[in-house]
């Protein structure tokens, strides 16, 4: 017959199985050599030992995990999300402001390339508590044609909304049921993304003060 020995290292507090032992049985019960008595004697001795150890290490192992289930509660499986505890964005209500006059007009420096001038009103700009920042814009052609538009940006989506556009007859039109659109990057003439990059948002996607986008279109040297 082959047995594992089971060794206990104490030093270590750890139990291991070694290499097989072969126990001599003889067909004379206890008759012959009294070394398998002895052989016995110390198997009952080592048995007895690591059973003790055994004792321990499963009083320590539980010890030691059982405060961590019971702060867990459950396990991971059962955790379920709770999608009332996230903050739910909700757009503000807009007013319209009145139509821009020339004597507040900040002009936006633009990239070399565009065509366009553009400009900020700067007693339109303001921030809601839904975290958008809103102004009126003037878009000029090169040949002085100009667009009136009361827009909304949206940083931490990168979005832009257009909520009114200027009249013939120097009024703010409402649009029919405004979207929010993502801002778009042309080669030329891309003046949301340019207001999107160094204006309006900053560094965390978030919307800066109206003081704050003010102080940028005055002074460009921010930027860099």
């Amino acid at each position: 017959m082959v047995v594992w020995t089971v060794r206990a290292d104490r030093r270590k507090g750890r139990v291991r199985l070694e290499y097989p032992t072969h126990l001599l049985y003889t067909s004379a019960g206890n008759s012959g050599c009294g070394c398998h008595d002895m052989m016995g004697i110390t198997t009952g001795r080592r048995l007895r030992h690591v059973q003790f150890v055994f004792l321990i290490i499963l009083v320590i192992g539980r010890g030691a995990f059982t405060p961590a289930a019971a702060q867990l509660g459950t396990s991971g499986d059962s955790f379920k999300f709770d999608p009332t505890l996230v903050e739910q964005w909700k757009e503000a209500e807009i007013h319209i402001p009145p139509f821009p006059d020339d004597s507040n007009l900040l002009p936006v420096p633009t990239a070399p390339a565009d065509t366009i001038k553009l400009y900020v009103h700067a007693g339109s700009v303001s921030r809601g508590t839904d975290r958008v920042l809103r102004f009126t814009l003037i878009v000029e052609s090169s040949g002085g044609a100009r667009n009136v538009l009361y827009d909304g940006i949206r940083c931490e989506t990168r979005e832009y909304k257009t909520y009114a556009i200027g009249t013939a007859g120097r009024t703010l039109e409402p649009v029919d049921e405004p979207k929010w659109r993502p801002i778009p990057n042309y080669a030329r003439n891309a003046f949301q993304d340019q207001l999107y990059k160094f204006y309006a948002c900053d560094g965390t996607s978030s919307a800066r003060a109206p003081e704050d986008l003010i102080r940028r279109i005055k002074y460009p040297s921010l930027n860099e």
